[in-house]
């Protein structure tokens, strides 16, 4: 079984699919392990193990990939900063043209009322 995460229209890895994708797949693996705990057997064991490993592997990208997730949005928000830094009025700019259009679709919701 290979774990595919989805991509996204430019063709980018989606993180948050394959967080869930991975969360099914571990959960599928302990619901096997559970199975084949009642079980017995060489042939048993040998599944177990291998499945033990898998189950490992997938843990171990989760969490690689929690931290690239963060990495990236860390790195966006220092990002963010150092521009509001280095241009702080358009910024200001920015913000006053968001906050503008966001009361004149407001204002034009609340007419249709």
């Amino acid at each position: 079984m290979t774990i595919q995460a989805k991509t996204i229209d430019n063709g980018a890895r989606n993180p948050e699919s394959a967080v869930v994708e991975l969360n099914r797949v571990i959960t599928q693996a302990e619901e096997l392990l559970k199975t084949l705990s009642e079980e017995g057997g060489a042939a048993v064991d040998a599944v177990r193990q291998r499945v033990l490993r898998t189950v490992g592997q997938a843990k171990v990208r989760l969490a690689e990939t929690g931290q690239r997730v963060r990495g990236a949005a860390n790195e966006a928000a220092r990002a963010t900063d150092t521009y509001v830094h280095d241009n702080p009025w358009r910024a200001i700019a920015y913000g006053a043209a968001a906050g503008a259009a966001v009361a004149l679709i407001a204002s034009l919701l609340v007419r249709r009322e």
